[in-house]
């Protein structure tokens, strides 16, 4: 039945109707019954329509498969929002599962079900101290290269893209960047935390290089493989958390050793700095700040969270001194609150403008220089 012409005229013989058959026809419909009757004949073959379906082609119920296969994407999505809706951070989980949805509201077709069960295994757990890529993959899954490439690190990526509030990075440096937001490291020697005037009590190689450079007023880096040497625990009640670089040199330059304990994120959090600051001494304050923009407002936020830390000079009346149409910029992302000043989110909704930390150094200079009695 192979050929065409022997094709059509089976069709032509089991057609109720021959009298619409013709030789440019695409199509007829036939009667199965009928059809069924002449493939029992034994000048036919003898064997019926469902015997020779069962041998050479197996009928599919296509209504079904497809069915099963909306079904389970539905179960997927469904577990992805369980596993994650139990956090207080909903804001960007609603962000990323929109990104995963077709206009329908079901699971886009690029998104495969078995990456998306990884990727959400993973963001459950994050975030994390410092812990590396394979050790993540590991607990999360049982395979320590689930993230090594693939779709499922590509989900991750794009849901801590969406809830750090910056563009997804494409390339090796801004990747693994974007995985210390969340403290995991991806190489413990490049993962950093820069620090000024950071005292600690322990007396180890590592931390007699931190008071040294405390003493010296010089900013020091802190790798990952040195926070894994042995504990750093600061001996000041109070450390200040600032988003820029230049916070930081302007500290080391007008302070020096008279600085406070003073960390810099240099931009979002990395694995270093959540190490750190996860082996703070108890009853430590935190006064956390960042860029008057809405990914620093995400980023207070959740050091808010994250360490009960308290804002510092992250209030409304500071930006609306510090801010200068001529020299700031557009807001960009994703609009948030600011619970601890609502008044503040909606200056910057107001005015559209995002104002750089670095405006504000001479006032926090003078919150970081040290009294007599410390």
């Amino acid at each position: 039945l192979s050929d065409a012409p022997e094709l059509w005229r089976l069709c032509s013989a089991i057609s109720k109707s021959n009298s619409s058959l013709h030789s440019r026809a695409r199509s007829t419909r036939l009667d199965l019954e009928r059809f069924d009757a002449w493939l029992c004949h034994p000048l036919n073959g003898g064997i019926g329509l469902i015997d020779t379906l069962a041998g050479q082609a197996p009928l599919q119920d296509k209504k079904r498969i497809a069915a099963d296969k909306a079904q389970v994407r539905a179960d997927a999505l469904d577990r992805a929002r369980a596993a994650l809706g139990g956090g207080t951070d909903r804001e960007w989980i609603e962000h990323w599962i929109a990104s995963l949805l077709n206009q329908d509201g079901t699971l886009g077709g690029r998104v495969a079900v078995d990456a998306l069960g990884v990727a959400t295994q993973v963001l459950a757990l994050l975030p994390v101290d410092g812990m590396s890529l394979t050790e993540l993959a590991e607990l999360a899954t049982g395979d320590t290269k689930a993230l090594t490439g693939g779709g499922a690190a590509k989900l991750v990526l794009d849901a801590l893209s969406l809830r750090e509030n910056v563009p997804r990075p494409v390339d090796p440096v801004g990747i693994r960047a974007l995985w210390e937001t969340a403290g995991v490291s991806v190489d413990a020697v490049s993962s950093r935390v820069l620090v000024l005037g950071y005292r600690v009590a322990e007396t180890h190689t590592v931390a007699r290089w931190l008071n040294e450079a405390a003493d010296e007023g010089v900013p020091f880096p802190v790798t990952v493989d040195m926070l894994a040497r042995g504990p750093l625990t600061n001996s000041s009640s109070t450390v200040f958390v600032c988003e820029n670089v230049a916070v930081l040199a302007a500290a080391a330059r007008s302070l020096g050793s008279n600085c406070a304990s003073l960390i810099c994120t240099d931009g979002q959090p990395s694995a270093a700095v959540h190490r750190l600051l996860a082996a703070r001494a108890p009853g430590t304050t935190i006064e956390w700040r960042a860029d008057f923009d809405w990914a620093g407002m995400h980023m207070v936020t959740r050091a808010l969270t994250r360490y009960d830390a308290v804002p510092w000079r992250m209030d409304v009346d500071s930006y609306r001194r510090a801010l200068d149409a001529r020299n700031s910029e557009p807001l960009k992302g994703h609009p948030t609150d600011t619970p601890w000043d609502p008044e503040l989110a909606a200056a910057l909704r107001d005015s559209g403008r995002a104002v750089m930390e670095e405006r504000l150094i001479p006032d926090l200079l003078a919150d970081l220089r040290l009294g007599p009695a410390d």
